[in-house]
């Protein structure tokens, strides 16, 4: 009978008891262990320690899980190390400091993976997915994922691997890849219903339930929430039981029963207080905001949004920031403060894009759209509006693309172009009527569900029952209910709404199918042009018979990830001096190649201005000159674009190199050796925030022979191999080291026949490029 467990998840749910968890510390136990302790014990009490203090006091866990490394060491434990490496990665992780989490991880990754424990290797690839996740490389993030399967598979694993599937899901939905999401969630919930593992089948189905509440398949996420909730119920799990508050509260608020919606947000957030869950605090009053503006509360809506973004900025969540930050530009639009409210959008935009997150993008799109309208900005309210479109219609996120049809039927009724307003109106009218009369019989059974909770709440006065369990557990209240009369009633409702849902439905998904060709076409067109950007980005790369002239020893091992590349190099001459430079631009496809166009112009025009200008100093100019262009309309907030490379100057007449590096080193191989130049770590782009910090120059005496490698971190950064891990630096120079005295055309070939091998049938992840020149 799936409409009576609607029916009771909602009714449920609104009253639900739970136990009081507590915990106690075994901080004072473990340290008189690690005085008491022979060395080798002292290992293992200082793994517990490092695990104990990581969410609570990072300074010390750091202390105890180096203390762990610098005694493995000594007694020569190296499988010990890496667990150290890895408690470490783990503490630098919860303090925020990804890349520092990421050199432990792979320090203990190598360690685990030449000792033969592939369990300890497994885990940490998938934490390197959660860094990379958190990082906003998504593809990256699945690369590790899918390493932690491969090797729990081999392994048997079958729990890793539903935890690993899990994760990719949540990869998949944060992608705007709903599919996909929900092919890894029913293969996680499968492994976890075949272990028996309730915790986890639990999560799995609210992970379902929230895919088809995102498609507004309200029926399937009730079920499915309902299922989740009823193991929920049966573990007494307080952490699962706010998800399933706020679960709930989310599909109310879809409702716009605002008042059952804020019930179920602050039942939640009192919960996640409760539990110190400041991850869950920040999207229960990110949603209780939201409700406070639809309710015109609007200083209670400031007030939430401000606690919200203290938390998320702490815990440096960035996509909890953006969505805040979205949500405050609304109430700053309510309010009719545009130009704050255009900054927040357009700082939530910046960080979404970052992020690679399509239902942010989507999102920021229509507020903008929306503030542009109010402002009469015509052009650009269409321009935002269609932006969004394009991605919420691909998403299929219907009120989303209901609410921007209308935005530009508006639009364009301002402008007077009432054939095209009718036209968009008409198809927002044909949207909004396929979900409208449901949510009218959603309305009015949840005026009956308010009812009988506040009839619930006058019983639970009188039939309040306390149930001893024993002396050691807390005493539960649970209350005697009767709604059937009610329950039949609601269930005829639901069952009604229901059923109209379902035809109105059909009739939007025959639009969704018109618009979906209408895309495809005008993707086509766009392929096309970037087709032909392509033609102009290698036109404005240098002639290959230049560079031969300038270095006739040389080549440009050059392969872009997609049709346009962020990646690109400079050669040019002026008097005595050669210049050449690689250069990695933020991304790579047409945004990387927007920075390119940028980078390369900014190249000529100082090479032009300031004749036989310094590595260092052409690097100063480059990064004060890219920032202005980037920044100058809302500072370094608004973009977070920048480039990173490395420049040589070569004095041909006295071989004196000067080097100067943004974040990419130099390489000059010479005599069997590596001779190593490391850079600044600044990229081009920084200036606004590091106005004082100046690039170094290093200066090198050529010999002859020698070979320079200049270089982006594509070929480092590829994934594969038997194991689909990462090629890494410690390999390509190894390879270069190994080849460098052959001829530089045979050194290319060697480079893609060992790029190809590498890779096998796994997707190139970035954009690369190495340069390799001789001293003759």
């Amino acid at each position: 009978m799936p409409n009576f467990k609607i029916l009771a998840v909602f009714i449920s749910l609104l009253f639900f008891p739970f136990e009081q968890i507590a915990g106690q510390g075994e901080a004072d136990s473990l340290l008189h262990l690690l005085r008491s302790s022979r060395k080798q014990e002292k290992i293992l009490v200082l793994h517990q320690l490092t695990r104990h203090f990581t969410s609570s006091n990072g300074t010390l866990a750091l202390k105890y899980a180096n203390d762990a490394i610098s005694l493995a060491e000594e007694l020569n434990m190296p499988e010990e190390k890496a667990t150290a490496m890895k408690n470490r990665g783990n503490v630098y992780f919860y303090m925020g400091s990804y890349r520092l989490a990421e050199e432990s991880y792979l320090e203990a990754i190598e360690i685990f993976e030449l000792t033969g424990n592939l369990d300890g290797a497994a885990k940490v690839y998938n934490n390197m997915g959660v860094i990379n996740s958190r990082l906003g490389y998504y593809e990256k993030s699945l690369q590790y994922y899918q390493q932690s399967i491969n090797i729990k598979e081999t392994l048997g694993d079958k729990r890793g691997i539903a935890a690993t599937a899990n994760n990719i899901g949540e990869i998949y939905k944060f992608k705007g890849d709903y599919q996909n999401a929900l092919l890894s969630y029913q293969k996680s919930h499968e492994l976890k219903k075949e272990l028996d593992d309730k915790q986890g089948m639990a999560n799995s189905l609210n992970n379902l339930g929230e895919i088809y509440s995102l498609w507004n398949d309200y029926e399937k996420a009730i079920d499915f929430y309902l299922e989740a909730n009823s193991i929920f119920s049966d573990l007494g799990n307080l952490q699962s039981i706010s998800v399933s508050y706020h679960n709930i509260g989310e599909l109310y608020h879809k409702l716009e029963n605002y008042d059952l919606a804020k019930r179920n947000y602050l039942k939640a957030l009192e919960t996640q207080t409760e539990l110190g869950d400041r991850g869950g605090m920040v999207h229960s009053l990110k949603n209780l905001g939201s409700i406070y503006i639809k309710t015109n509360e609007l200083d209670a809506a400031q007030q939430s949004f401000l606690e919200a973004l203290t938390i998320a900025q702490e815990l440096e969540d960035k996509t909890g920031i953006a969505s805040i930050l979205n949500y405050f530009g609304r109430l700053n639009t309510i309010q009719k403060d545009y130009k704050a409210a255009i900054n927040k959008f357009n700082q939530s935009l910046s960080i979404n894009k970052e992020l690679g997150n399509p239902y942010g993008i989507a999102n920021n799109h229509n507020s903008l759209g929306k503030v542009y309208l109010q402002l009469n900005n015509y052009p650009m309210a269409l321009s935002h509006y269609y932006a969004c479109l394009e991605i919420a219609d691909t998403l299929k996120i219907i009120n989303i693309v209901q609410n921007t049809y209308e935005g530009i039927a508006g639009t364009y009724q301002e402008i007077g172009n009432y054939e095209k307003a009718l036209y968009n109106y008409a198809i927002f009218q044909e949207i909004k009527d396929s979900l409208l009369t449901a949510q009218k019989h959603n309305q009015i059974a949840e005026l009956e569900t308010k009812y009988q909770a506040e009839q619930k709440e006058k019983e639970i006065k009188l039939k309040d029952i306390e149930l001893e369990k024993n002396a050691t557990e807390i005493k539960q209240r649970k209350f005697q209910r009767n709604a059937l009369l009610l329950g039949i009633s609601l269930v005829f409702l639901l069952a009604l709404a229901i059923y109209r849902s379902y035809i109105q439905k059909q009739r939007a998904n025959i639009i969704l199918s018109d618009q979906k060709a209408e895309i495809e076409e005008k993707n086509l067109e766009i392929t096309d042009s970037i087709r032909y950007a392509k033609i102009i980005q290698n036109a404005l790369l240098p002639h290959p018979e230049f560079i031969k002239e300038l270095f006739p020893d040389s080549f440009i091992f050059y392969r872009p990830k997609d049709i346009v590349s962020g990646d690109f190099y400079w050669f040019a001459e002026s008097g005595q001096y050669k210049y050449v430079t690689a250069v990695d631009a933020t991304g790579h496809g047409v945004p990387g190649a927007f920075i390119s166009l940028l980078g390369f112009n900014l190249l000529n025009t100082i090479f032009k201005e300031y004749k036989n200008i310094g590595a260092a100093e052409f690097l100063n100019q480059l990064n004060i000159g890219f920032s202005e262009r980037m920044f100058k309309t809302f500072e370094k907030e608004a973009l977070r674009d920048s480039m990173d490379l490395a420049i040589c100057r070569i004095d041909k007449d006295n071989k004196q190199l000067e080097y100067a590096g943004a974040y990419n080193p130099l390489w000059i191989a010479r005599n069997g050796e590596m001779i190593i130049q490391k850079a600044d770590k600044l990229s081009i782009g920084s200036f606004t925030e590091y106005p004082d910090r100046q690039y170094t120059p290093h200066k090198i005496q050529l010999e002859k022979g020698d070979m320079i490698y200049l270089f982006s971190d594509g070929y480092a950064d590829q994934f594969g191999g038997p194991r689909s891990k990462k090629f890494m630096y410690k390999q390509l120079k190894a390879l270069l080291l190994e080849n460098y005295q052959k001829d530089t055309l045979t050194q290319e070939n060697i480079l893609d026949q060992n790029f190809k091998a590498w890779r096998g049938d796994q997707e190139q992840i970035d954009d690369i490029l190495i340069i390799g020149i001789r001293i003759t």
